[in-house]
């Protein structure tokens, strides 16, 4: 006979032996943060993240909100350009309300390298804006004034015009320093842009930096990285980059000044320009120090310095910080050839 085998000490404890065995507790999940918090945003910011490689390891998952017959054919990561700030720390969109060249079966080119000039306000018009942002200043909750610019409208001389001077912003562009790019003899080389007509701001929304990013960004593809081999700055790789907007403008034909031409009432101070001769040029290191300032802190407003001029000036050209728009790749400068125009050319043509 074979002996029975002895049960284990443990097996018939009671409970109240004070020796039970007892299940490990399962571990609670974190109370999820009240909307609105760090950790709120901190989570969800983390879980995008997850979804999004999630995504991407098997792109069948991603359906098409309205259209589920769509499968996905390529993802791109979307990603800041830190190197193309411009010295005002955003960008401006501008809208034309009618089309500024004549109409046409094709798509006029010169439009992609368009320059506006700010017409300067005259002393009555200066006196005016500094009245009403000194009564809103005493009194907030009335509307902020806009500056409601005026500006001249400057195209290229032709296409070809137009073609040379981005080739000269193109940073994948090996020979954009060559002088041959210039299409103008002027100025020991130059572009030509003759002045197309007179604008003023029909609408215009102005945000800071706080919120330049909350209402509308400018995206800019790159999808071949065959020209960026070699370069290992921000904008180099395969992406989306993002361009933050601090302010939409509309504009339209001028029609105040018009009307008060047709009436009588002459501007004394009121001058244009026929064409700009435009080079372009390396920012000065002043220039480099204020764009690495908006690199280093891409949201939100810079503390300000303790020495700080509104323009940028050198050989008489100044750049004003609040200009719309600085050249997005490079950062380059330009200097404007000007010549005076004729009084009976104040227009360009009939509005």
């Amino acid at each position: 006979m074979q002996a029975r085998p002895k049960p284990a000490d443990n097996v018939f404890l009671k409970p109240s032996s004070g020796n039970a065995l007892k299940r490990p507790e399962k571990r609670k999940a974190s109370p999820e943060p009240d909307r609105g918090t760090p950790a709120w945003i901190k989570r969800r910011i983390e879980k995008s993240f997850d979804v999004a490689a999630a995504n991407l390891a098997e792109r069948t998952r991603v359906k098409h909100p309205s259209k589920r017959n769509l499968k996905v054919v390529d993802a791109y990561p979307v990603l800041p350009d830190l190197e193309a700030f411009p010295d005002s720390g955003a960008y401006v969109t501008v809208k034309f309300s009618t089309n500024p060249v004549n109409s046409s079966d094709s798509y006029d080119t010169r439009l992609l390298s368009g320059i506006f000039k700010p017409i300067e306000r005259t002393a009555a018009e200066e006196q005016l804006y500094e009245n009403a942002r000194a009564a809103w200043e005493r009194d907030p909750t009335q509307p902020k004034p806009s500056q409601m610019m005026n500006y001249d409208l400057f195209l290229p001389a032709d296409a070809h015009t137009g073609d040379k001077f981005r080739a000269k912003f193109d940073v994948d562009n090996p020979d954009r320093n060559a002088r041959s790019l210039y299409t103008s003899s002027e100025a020991g080389g130059s572009f030509r842009f003759p002045r197309v007509r007179a604008y003023e701001t029909a609408q215009e929304k102005e945000m800071d930096h706080d919120n330049k990013y909350d209402e509308e960004v400018i995206l800019a593809f790159r999808d071949d990285e065959t020209q960026t081999r070699g370069r290992d700055d921000d904008s180099a790789r395969k992406a989306v980059y993002y361009y933050p907007v601090m302010q939409r403008t509309t504009i339209r034909n001028q029609r105040t000044k018009n009307i008060a031409r047709t009436i009588g009432i002459t501007d004394d101070e009121e001058t244009h320009l026929d064409e700009l001769h435009v080079q372009i040029d390396e920012p000065s290191e002043e220039l480099k120090s204020e764009l690495l300032r908006y690199k280093q802190q891409p949201v939100g407003d810079l503390p300000e310095e303790e020495e700080e001029d509104d323009d940028y000036a050198e050989g008489g050209n100044g750049r004003r910080r609040s200009a719309s728009a600085s050249p997005a790749r490079n950062g380059g400068r330009s200097q404007e050839g000007r010549h005076a125009e004729d009084d009976e050319d104040a227009e360009g043509e009939d509005e």
